[in-house]
């Protein structure tokens, strides 16, 4: 007998802001090389297409030269998916009114200078402080008036220059600090704060823990609720799961290591579903928008037996740029669960599963399922107040059978689904993540041309075509070879690859729909 779920057009939200990564590595761009940017974490980034970024910025110490850089990788990055940025910054102590004034104007400038000047126009939202930061972590907690202090500096300077960025209060960390939130409404923070916003990371339930869905949505949906007279949003700045120091792991392998504890206890294929589901109750507790902790690694320290920030969706360790498993998990929540789209309400008889979905306003839709079965299930997805203009793709994270690949191109949809009678039958694997889609199109994507080989240089004219988003590069011995995942060498967004190897290269466009 199949489990049931039902996709009802009775939006949780107006729009949703979509799913995305804190992108810690931003002032690291410098440091990439051109494979690790071009093949790795430009290409992933443009695949995924976030609708969400939260960065480090607004620093009173940044220099020209660092907002440069920002700019140029955000205008790499953030501006050609449209991702809100969300920028964070770390103040220091100031005590007089021209030491406040004068560091709400050095903020403001620097804000300014980037999206007046270097038109990075999607930085929307800006916090002093984060996870309420200020001489240490979370000294803020407990120093409220302090920050509404901060707070109201800022919030007088971008007004009296009509800076389009709103202030969030309180991006308190964790869960049990979203009490904060609380404070900031009952003490005249509202007019201030265009958006609220916290973080949260799973370290009190293990990700066998088949009761965290429901808990996190309760505790996501009475802060939605709590914010909603005063019509205003709640984001997801960070989320995340367990931290191994925090697991009493401050070791691994005899390194320090500041890692999500999943990565290195042979559970990262598995706590995919978890990192998954909490995205879900989020989204369908009527959280506006999240981040992922985090969208690469940080690199290792030189000289230092340390290692910090090994939480990305992608490696940095020495060479290795390889994508973690989770890429091909939340990647396809990222992905198909777009910023604008309307979220569904969604009602299952199966407390095993978890669902999440949007509408489109071109009438496509998307849905993600986390299975927690142990055993394969069949599902029969109704849709209430709507059909399926075409067949839908279904893509699998199978977590027992990680459809990996080693350019981190996401996996190809392993069935098409025609609606019957109202509703779309699956069968999906235990364990497993399942995107349901008919936001697509069947296309030829257009024909790469003018491939030459020269001096060990593979190069390519560019495509011109809107849908584009990287290519696919192979090599064969015989000039009519075929294509496929056998001989492919590269996937990258740059026009050229280094290629010392004799033979025959062909090149294809891949586009926004996954076709090639």
């Amino acid at each position: 007998m199949a489990s049931n779920i039902t996709l009802k057009k009775e939006e949780i939200m107006a729009r949703f802001g979509g799913m995305g990564f804190h992108n810690t590595e931003s002032g690291l761009y410098r440091k990439m090389s051109d494979r690790q940017f071009h093949q790795v974490v430009g290409k992933i980034y443009r695949d995924l297409h976030p609708g969400f970024s939260r960065m480090g910025g607004g620093y009173p110490t940044w220099t020209k030269e660092e907002m440069d850089d920002f700019a140029e990788y955000c205008k790499q990055m953030q501006c050609v998916t449209d991702a809100t940025i969300y920028l964070t910054g770390h103040c220091v102590r100031y005590h007089s009114h021209e030491e406040m004034l004068a560091y709400a104007k050095n903020v403001a400038d620097k804000l300014e200078y980037l999206i007046r000047e270097k038109g990075i126009s999607n930085i929307e939202i800006y916090c002093m402080s984060n996870e309420l930061s200020l001489d240490d972590w979370g000294d803020l907690n407990f120093e409220m008036e302090t920050f509404k202090k901060y707070h109201t500096y800022l919030y007088n300077e971008f007004r009296s220059r009509a800076l389009p960025v709103k202030l969030l209060a309180t991006d308190a960390s964790p869960r049990e600090r979203w009490e904060t939130i609380e404070w900031a409404i009952a003490n005249g923070m509202v007019p201030l704060s265009g958006v609220f916003g916290g973080h949260h990371y799973v370290n009190d339930f293990e990700p066998e823990d088949l009761d965290f869905y429901k808990i996190f949505k309760r505790h996501c949906s009475d802060v939605v609720n709590m914010l909603k007279p005063y019509e205003r949003r709640f984001i997801l700045g960070e989320f995340g799961l367990a931290q191994a120091f925090k697991q009493g792991k401050p070791n691994i392998n005899g390194v320090k290591m500041d890692v999500c504890d999943a990565f290195y206890n042979g559970k990262e294929a598995y706590s995919a579903l978890q990192m998954c589901e909490m995205a879900l109750a989020a989204m369908n507790a009527g959280v506006y928008t999240m981040a992922m902790w985090t969208f690469t690694d940080l690199p290792n320290p030189e000289g230092l037996n340390y290692r910090l920030n090994k939480w990305g969706l992608t490696r940095w360790d020495g060479e290795d740029y390889s994508p973690r498993d989770w890429l091909y998990a939340y990647g396809l929540l990222v992905k198909y669960l777009k910023k604008n789209g309307k979220p569904f309400t969604v009602d299952t008889d199966d407390y095993l599963l978890r669902c999440g979905g949007v509408m489109n306003d071109n009438g496509t839709f998307s849905a993600a399922i986390v299975n927690r079965h142990d055993t394969q299930t069949d599902i029969t997805v109704k849709l209430d107040g709507f059909k399926a203009h075409q067949a839908a793709r279904v893509y699998v994270y199978d977590s027992a059978n990680v459809p990996r690949n080693v350019f981190g191109d996401l996996q190809e949809p392993s069935a098409i689904v025609a609606e019957a009678n109202g509703a779309l039958n699956l069968t999906v694997p235990a364990n497993s993540v399942v995107m349901v889609t008919t936001d697509y199109v069947e296309r030829t994507p257009s024909a790469v041309l003018n491939v030459r080989h020269q001096d060990g240089m593979l190069s390519w004219d560019a495509v011109e075509d809107s849908e584009h988003v990287y290519y696919r590069v192979y090599r064969g011995e015989t000039p009519d070879f075929v294509p496929d995942i056998t001989n492919q060498i590269a996937s990258t967004i740059d026009t050229k690859l280094p290629a010392d190897q004799a033979g025959y290269y062909q090149v294809k466009s891949v586009d926004c729909y996954g076709n090639c």
